[in-house]
């Protein structure tokens, strides 16, 4: 059996990244195959906030170890990305970012990831600051949560806009964590709590806290929708400690797998496809 990353034909180029990154992901997962554990989707994971170089990292969700640096978000150009969301697409095969407010290459923007080597290709403006981003596997559209209000919005992949469709009447997100599971039910983070969202109304209710250190920063579900988080930061966020958790969806509460790379603040699982 020949196991690949499942991307659009278009990001396969041959890279040093693409060998590194299958070798590595293989690799750890085999034993995780052994023992029964589902291992046919990819951790992504970036950096970028306050000020740091934004790189592409390929994580252990076992340990929280990172197992392949991918490469610095960069353009063509090599104007560096700095990233607070990651998402991978179902429909288009695309994995999407979204920057930080402090990204040294546009702020505040919608940006296509290639994940064979970390190379970034802007796409549009949000026209606000969103903290994470998510995409209903069941219809395509992305939706989004801001750290500077309470207002719910879906974007539109083509140009990046924003709009609001809702509120999620909790005040902005603090850490901001976002993702949909593979029925289109969205999660999300702010604070030191765990909420599931209404598409419709954008409503937000709260299922419990998250008994955790830190704020949740990130999240992602992986493909059997158990939903990781990327904890750190809170105050001044002088470390940039990053911890690779585990979300209990009923309840709440956060559980750490392990300390992972600094400055962590976006996630996204990627499938791979096995012929």
């Amino acid at each position: 059996m020949r196991t690949t990353l499942l991307f659009p034909k278009s990001l396969k180029a041959s890279s040093t990244a693409i060998a590194l990154a299958l070798t590595a992901f293989l690799l750890a997962s085999t034993p995780a195959r052994c023992g029964g554990l589902k291992s046919d989707s990819v951790l992504y994971a970036a950096t970028g906030t306050f000020g740091e170089t934004g790189v592409l990292y390929i994580l252990d969700p076992r340990t929280g170890a990172v197992l392949t640096k991918v490469g610095q978000l960069n353009d063509k150009d090599g104007n560096n990305y700095g990233l607070t969301g990651l998402r991978y697409d179902p429909f288009n095969g695309v994995l999407y970012g979204a920057t930080v407010t402090t990204s040294p290459t546009d702020p505040n923007y919608l940006v296509r990831v290639n994940p064979l080597n970390a190379r970034v290709i802007p796409i549009g403006p949000f026209g606000n600051f969103l903290t994470d981003i998510a995409i209903d596997p069941a219809t395509g559209v992305m939706y989004g949560v801001s750290g500077m209000n309470q207002k719910f919005y879906t974007v539109n992949i083509r140009t990046g806009l924003a709009t609001q469709t809702g509120s999620t009447q909790i005040g902005y997100q603090n850490g901001g964590g976002l993702s949909s599971n593979s029925i289109g039910e969205i999660y999300g983070t702010s604070n030191f709590s765990f909420y599931s969202y209404d598409l419709t109304t954008g409503n937000a209710q709260m299922i419990g806290p998250t008994h955790l250190r830190d704020f949740v920063r990130a999240l992602a579900f992986d493909n059997g929708n158990a939903l990781y988080g990327i904890e750190g930061g809170g105050g001044s966020d002088s470390h940039f400690l990053r911890f690779l958790v585990k979300i209990n969806l009923r309840t709440g509460r956060g559980t750490e797998v392990g300390q992972s790379i600094n400055d962590l603040d976006a996630l996204a699982f990627v499938p791979m496809v096995s012929d």
